[in-house]
C-alpha cells in the first residue's frame, strides 16, 4: 500500500477517532506531520477555545504585566533574572523552582513592582498576591493542590491549569487599559512562553471562539517538544523496535495515555511513518484492565519525581509515611525539618492518622543510633505516671524493686522520648514534666538527688490542647514548651489521592507478614474504598485491608470481603455540604480562640445566620 493511500486511510480513521476521544498524529519519515485530528489538536493546544480575545501584537514599554508562575525557570521559557528586570524586579533571592507572583510596568524604572515568591513549593494552600495597582484590581494566584494558576484583572479571571509547571502571564495595554495578551493552552506551540513575551516575541491573536493552526506538512518539532516520547517515535522511524502501548507519556509537559504504531511497506517491511494514538488521562475509567496500574503510574509521574525535588526531602526519608498528595508531602517536609534539629515537636491529628509512625520517622532521620522510647500516656494509671516517667530508687514504695528502676526519660537519655496522647497526663505530673523540659533534670521517686538527662521530646495528641488550656486541664506553660515546632497530620479524607498507594502498601505488607500469596483488589472493591470517608483514618484502613486479605482465599479481593461502615459517609450532596460547613465553623472557632465575634467576621456571616449554624451543629 502506497504512503498516500495510507495517509488517506489514517485521515478517515482519525475522524472516526474524534468521536471516541482518541487523538491521532501521523508523522512521515521526514518527521513532518501528515495527519493530526481535532482531538489531538485539542489535547495539545494546537486548537483551543478562548473565552476572550485579543489582537496580535508585541509587548510595549509602559504595559502592565501580571505573572503567576508556579515554578520559575521550568515551563515558562526559561524565565531568568534579566527578564524580571524588565519589570523593575531586582531580587537575587528569587531562585529556579520558586513560586512567583508579580505585577509591574514593562521597562519603566520609576514605578515599583509588587511581587512575592515562595521557595520550594512546600505549601499546600494557595499562594496569592492581591493589589490595587495603578487603578487596576489585580489578583495573581497559584493553587498547587488544584493545579491551577489564575490571574484576575478587574474581576475578569484568566485561569491556566498545569500538570507539573506553568508560567501564566497577562499583559494590560499601558495606553488603553484593555487586555493586550493573555496566556492560553498551547503557548509552547505558538512560542508564547512567559519569558518569550517579556523578551519581545510577537504573539498571535486569539478570538472569542475556536483557534487552530494548520500543521499539515510542518515539522513535528515545531509543535511538540523534545521528550522521551519524541525520541521513541523518531527511533521507531529508523526501524528500531519500540514498545509503547497504553502507557503514560508527556506531550508538551502534560500527561497522556499514548500508543506508538508503525506504518510499513508490505513487501520490504520498510517503515515510512509512525502513528501516535493519544488518550486523555481523564479517560482512565475506560481502561478496565490497565486502570489500577495507570493510576499508580500517573501519581508517580505527577507527584513523586517533582515533589521530592520541590520539598527537598531525601528520597529515603519518611518512607513509612505513605502518600504523594500535597498535604502528605508537606507533612513529610515538616517531619524532615524537625529531624534536623533537636527542638521539641508536637504532632497533632485525629486518631489513626499515623502520629506514632511520623514520630519514629523523625527520630530515625535525625538520630538513628540513639534510643527511642515510646510512651502511651493514656495507658498509664494516674498513680503510676511519676514512677514510670522518672523512675524510682529501691524501697521508694511498697512493692518497689530493691534495686530501683529507670524511668522512661532516663532510658531515652541521648535520644528521643515520644509522649503519645500527652493530653492525658494528669496536672500534677504536668508540673514535673515542665521542670524536666526546662532544666534537663529528673528526680526519681524516693530520691532528692538530681539526674541529668539529655532528651529530645516529641509529643502527640488528638485533642485540641489550646481548648484544654482554656478549660484549665492542660498547663499553658507546658503547652508552649512542647509546641516549639508543630506538625498537623491531615485526616485521610483530606488526602484521598493517597488512598490507592496506601491500599496497595498495606495489602502487600499484610500478605508478606502473614505468609499469604500476593493479592490485589478488584475494581469494584477499590471503588468502594475510594468512595468511603474513613473516619478512623489509616488505622481503620489497615484493619479493613487486613481482614479482607485474611478472609479471601483467592488472589482477587472483591467488595463482599470489605467491612466498611456506611453511616459515616455522606449519602447526599446536602449532607456532604453540611458536614463540611460544620468542620469549617469548628476550625474557625478554634483558630479564633473561641471568639465568636471574630469568627463571625472572618466567615463573613451575619449574627443570626452564625448563631443558627452554631445551634444546628451543636457548637453553641
Amino acid at each position: 500500500m502506497e504512503q498516500q493511500e495510507i495517509i488517506r486511510h489514517i485521515r478517515l480513521v482519525s475522524r472516526m477517532m474524534d468521536q471516541i476521544n482518541y487523538g491521532i498524529v501521523y508523522v512521515d519519515r521526514e518527521k513532518r506531520i501528515q495527519v493530526c485530528n481535532d482531538k489531538a489538536k485539542g489535547f495539545t493546544g494546537i486548537m483551543f477555545d478562548a473565552p476572550f480575545s485579543h489582537d496580535e501584537g508585541v509587548i510595549s514599554e509602559g504595559d502592565i504585566v501580571i505573572i503567576a508562575d508556579n515554578s520559575v525557570g521550568e515551563d515558562d521559557g526559561g524565565l531568568c533574572s534579566e527578564d524580571l528586570q524588565s519589570l523593575n524586579i531586582h531580587d537575587g533571592g528569587i531562585s529556579q523552582g520558586d513560586i512567583l507572583l508579580a505585577v509591574g510596568v514593562y521597562r519603566n524604572a520609576e514605578i515599583e513592582p509588587a511581587y512575592k515568591y515562595v521557595h520550594q513549593h512546600h505549601l499546600a494552600m494557595p499562594v496569592r498576591l492581591q493589589e490595587n495597582y495603578l487603578g487596576f484590581k489585580i489578583c495573581a494566584e497559584v493553587d498547587t493542590e488544584r493545579r491551577i494558576t489564575a490571574i484576575t484583572v478587574n474581576d475578569v479571571v484568566h485561569e491556566l491549569e498545569f500538570f507539573s509547571s506553568v508560567g501564566n502571564i497577562v499583559v494590560v495595554d499601558g495606553k488603553y487599559g484593555n487586555i493586550k495578551f493573555f496566556q492560553a493552552k498551547g503557548y509552547s506551540v505558538r512560542n508564547e512562553d512567559l519569558a518569550n513575551i517579556l523578551r519581545g516575541q510577537p504573539f498571535q491573536s486569539k478570538g472569542g471562539t475556536s483557534y487552530e493552526i494548520d500543521v499539515t506538512g510542518r515539522p513535528y518539532l515545531d509543535f511538540f517538544d523534545e521528550s522521551p516520547l519524541t525520541e521513541k517515535m523518531f527511533r521507531a522511524l529508523e526501524g528500531e523496535p519500540i514498545s509503547v502501548r497504553n502507557t503514560i507519556q508527556e506531550i508538551n509537559k502534560r500527561p497522556f495515555i499514548c500508543t506508538i504504531l508503525t506504518a510499513e511497506e508490505e513487501e520490504t517491511g520498510r517503515i515510512f511513518g509512525v502513528m501516535l494514538l493519544i488518550q486523555a488521562v481523564d479517560s482512565l475509567e475506560a481502561l478496565v484492565e490497565e486502570k489500577n496500574r495507570l493510576i499508580e503510574q500517573l501519581e508517580n509521574v505527577g507527584n513523586k519525581e517533582t515533589r521530592r525535588q520541590d520539598f527537598h526531602v531525601p528520597e529515603e526519608a519518611v518512607r513509612s509515611f505513605v502518600g504523594n498528595s500535597s498535604k502528605a508531602e508537606e507533612t513529610k517536609y515538616l517531619a524532615y525539618k524537625a529531624s534536623q534539629n533537636r527542638f521539641n515537636t508536637l504532632i497533632t491529628g485525629e486518631s489513626g492518622t499515623g502520629k506514632s509512625i511520623l514520630a519514629r520517622a523523625i527520630h530515625r532521620m535525625g538520630m538513628p543510633e540513639a534510643p527511642f522510647v515510646e510512651v502511651n500516656c493514656n495507658a498509664i494509671a494516674p498513680s503510676l505516671f511519676e514512677s514510670e516517667l522518672f523512675g524510682y530508687v529501691g524501697g521508694a514504695f511498697t512493692g518497689a524493686r530493691s534495686e530501683g528502676k529507670k524511668g522512661f526519660f532516663e532510658e531515652a537519655d541521648g535520644g528521643t522520648i515520644f509522649l503519645d496522647e500527652i493530653g492525658d497526663i494528669p496536672l500534677t505530673i504536668q508540673v514535673k514534666l515542665l521542670h524536666v523540659l526546662q532544666n534537663k533534670i529528673i528526680y526519681k521517686v524516693g530520691s532528692s538527688k538530681p539526674v541529668k538527662v539529655d532528651v529530645r521530646v516529641i509529643a502527640a495528641t488528638n485533642q485540641n490542647l489550646e481548648e484544654e488550656v482554656r478549660r484549665g486541664t492542660f498547663r499553658q506553660d507546658l503547652y508552649y514548651r512542647i509546641n516549639v515546632f508543630q506538625i498537623q497530620i491531615p485526616p485521610l479524607r483530606e488526602r484521598q489521592s493517597d488512598l490507592y498507594l496506601l491500599i496497595n502498601q498495606i495489602l502487600e505488607t499484610t500478605c508478606r507478614r502473614y505468609g499469604l500469596p500476593p493479592k490485589k483488589f478488584s475494581s469494584d472493591a477499590l471503588k468502594v474504598m475510594l468512595a468511603y470517608n474513613w473516619p478512623g483514618n489509616v488505622r481503620e484502613l489497615e484493619n479493613v485491608v487486613e481482614r479482607a486479605a485474611m478472609l479471601c482465599d483467592s488472589n482477587i479481593i472483591y467488595s463482599e470481603y470489605l467491612s466498611v461502615g456506611s453511616g459515616d459517609t455522606p449519602t447526599s450532596m446536602k449532607e456532604l455540604l453540611a458536614r463540611e460547613e460544620a468542620r469549617i465553623l469548628e476550625s474557625t472557632l478554634i483558630r479564633c480562640n473561641g471568639d465568636k465575634n471574630r469568627a463571625m467576621k472572618e466567615l463573613g456571616m451575619s449574627r443570626s445566620v452564625f448563631y443558627d449554624r452554631l445551634k444546628q451543629y451543636g457548637q453553641e
